[in-house]
């Protein structure tokens, strides 16, 4: 009794240290990463709910910097730069940049979406029309809020060169105003961001509090239930003495013991086939070691060749009736697109086993 005990305990734990490595590097790294996008998120949607501070209080201050600000744009001199994006081989202008003349803060670079391109022409129209004598009344101005953005490069060079012209004074370090925008997105993409790290987080969190539950005690007795003839003791005495593959798999006379993303327990004399597969997923791929039963279900359990390899001899030894085929090809099969690919390295006992950005720019 005290050794079947123990044996229980060894079982159940080593599912419970394979989930452990399985699942906490993921679960962990969701949660890192989702709250990672909240605490950067939040620190702009802070300032966005807190309400935008009029720019003449902050313009020409150490605290300009990344400042949601409001301003009133009432005269607007000249545009003087474009900036463009290209997509699918379609460019097109994505924003504009102004020159705004300002009662008390002078000169300000405003830069505004291409939409926003006919309402700033027009108010630059009848900035000229009042300050030529055509237009008795002042411009009709309009409001905007955004974030302050240290101007750089040629933007500089530009924005200087079209104030000196004007007459206009000139200094060595200037901002631009990002009308609409907080911090490098709108305040509408800022709230879906922080939903979606919200959501990664508590993915996260669902991930690593679902290893406390006992899913590796559930398994052993969903087998046992499934399998009356098989009793704990001869399972205990074949997990007592099988091998381990890998860090999640173990290989024994009877049975095979692995984590898929739970625990399973596979009888060795209901497999069907056993193959090595590169599965390609997204952008990259996954080895993994694929067990086919006789009733067609399949596991698989992401393993690299070398030890595929390993557990497939061990197979093919101790079940002669299973036959090998030692060749990779290296053709990657793609997800659900068959049962076996020329990427495959196989054991079975069935017929052959084949199966069928945007770019920005200034100017």
């Amino acid at each position: 009794m005290e050794n079947e005990n123990t044996n229980r305990r060894t079982l159940e734990s080593e599912f419970r240290k394979g989930m452990l490595r399985s699942h906490m590097p993921v679960g962990l790294l969701m949660t890192a990463f989702g709250m990672g996008l909240i605490i950067i998120i939040s620190g702009y949607l802070l300032k966005y709910f807190r309400g935008a501070i009029p720019l003449r209080e902050v313009y020409r201050t150490e605290q300009a910097g990344e400042e949601y600000v409001s301003f009133d744009i009432n005269y607007v001199l000249d545009a003087f730069m474009e900036s463009y994006r290209t997509r699918s081989g379609v460019r097109t202008k994505s924003s504009v940049y102004y020159l705004v003349l300002d009662e008390e803060a002078g000169p300000v670079p405003v830069r505004v979406s291409a939409k926003l391109e006919a309402e700033m022409d027009r108010i630059m129209d009848e900035t000229w029309d009042y300050l030529n004598g055509v237009r008795s009344q002042p411009p009709v101005g309009m409001h905007v809020e955004g974030t302050l953005k240290k101007l750089k490069d040629n933007g500089k060079t530009y924005f200087d060169r079209t104030s000196r012209s004007f007459d206009l004074p000139v200094e060595n370090e200037s901002y631009y105003l990002w009308a609409g925008m907080l911090d490098n997105q709108t305040p509408s993409s800022a709230m879906g961001v922080l939903g979606l790290g919200t959501v990664i987080m508590f993915l996260g969190f669902f991930i690593l509090f679902s290893m406390l539950g006992k899913d590796h005690i559930k398994a052993v007795q969903a087998f046992l239930e499934t399998h009356e003839n098989i009793t704990r003791q001869m399972v205990d005495e074949d997990f007592k003495n099988s091998r381990k593959i890998g860090g999640t798999f173990w290989l024994g006379e009877d049975f095979s013991y692995a984590i898929s993303g739970k625990p399973v327990i596979l009888v060795n004399q209901e497999l069907k086939k056993v193959l090595f597969r590169i599965q390609r997923v997204g952008r990259g791929t996954r080895e993994e070691l694929v067990c086919v039963m006789e009733n067609g279900k399949e596991y698989d359990f992401t393993m690299n060749k070398k030890k595929a390899e390993e557990a497939i001899s061990i197979y093919h030894a101790k079940y002669p009736a299973l036959k090998m085929s030692v060749s990779l090809k290296g053709k990657l099969m793609v997800a659900g697109d068959g049962d076996l690919g020329d990427g495959d390295l196989e054991s079975g006992n069935s017929g052959d086993g084949n199966s069928e950005d945007g770019k920005n720019e200034e100017a």
